[in-house]
């Protein structure tokens, strides 16, 4: 398993992959400090906003933690306080070191970040950026994928669930395919091992309502056909 540390400076608790950040400092979670060193290549916008980075030589994405729904519109960053290992970035840092020592195709974490502020804490996490991959609702978008492709997503994602781990908005965005077609699982805020249940099957009705809400806005190469493929890999994994 990677090697981490972990530094407290100015009330802030950051954890890190020193074998990846140089510059242990609570500036590399500043979006600002990374546009003032031209370090920005490029941003995503989804519930929050991911940020693409270049530093020390690394390709990375930033993305500060986000809450969603109603409570997000009252309360856009803040978490309520508790340690910083139990805090959002720092769990999803340890869970994804540990499902790739498992073998998982998930990203390489990088750095996460604590800051109480109050009764509240914000988040953040670094993690490096899987190249020339693009999430499965893009590119299903402009071309149909073989079966076999869709037999290997189910296949990862039984991999997944053999190891105990309930990714609770696994969806069509969640799921990267790269040039070499190898299948990357992501965005793991939230999620945990658990023990065997039915949240096995939840996980895979949450892909089919996305892959189905995806396709009621635009044209996709999706079809009950390729879900098949995708169960029988899942299933024969």
């Amino acid at each position: 398993m990677q090697t981490t540390h972990e530094k407290t400076m100015s009330g802030a608790v950051f954890c890190y992959d020193p074998d990846v950040i140089t510059q242990a400092d609570p500036q590399i979670f500043d979006p600002e400090w990374h546009a003032g060193r031209s370090g920005i290549t490029g941003q995503s916008i989804g519930r929050g906003c991911a940020y693409f980075l270049e530093l020390d030589g690394h390709a990375l994405v930033l993305r500060p933690f986000r809450r969603g729904g109603l409570i997000g519109r009252l309360i856009k960053d803040g978490y309520l306080r508790v340690g910083a290992s139990a805090s959002r970035g720092f769990r999803e840092y340890h869970l994804l070191a540990w499902m790739r020592a498992q073998g998982l195709p998930v990203p390489h974490p990088v750095a996460a970040h604590y800051k109480p502020v109050g009764l509240w804490y914000r988040a953040d996490l670094i993690t490096k950026r899987i190249a020339h991959a693009r999430p499965l609702a893009d590119v299903i978008a402009e071309v149909a994928l073989p079966d076999t492709i869709w037999a290997q997503i189910g296949a990862v994602v039984r991999q997944m669930h053999d190891l105990g781990v309930d990714h609770t908005d696994l969806n069509c965005r969640n799921i990267l395919i790269d040039d070499a077609h190898k299948i990357w699982l992501i965005d793991f805020d939230k999620c945990a091992r658990r023990a065997a249940d039915s949240w096995t099957t939840g996980n895979l009705d949450r892909l089919k309502r996305s892959l189905e809400k995806e396709r009621a806005k635009a044209m996709l190469y999706w079809s009950e056909a390729n879900w098949a493929a995708l169960t029988k890999g899942y299933d024969t994994a």
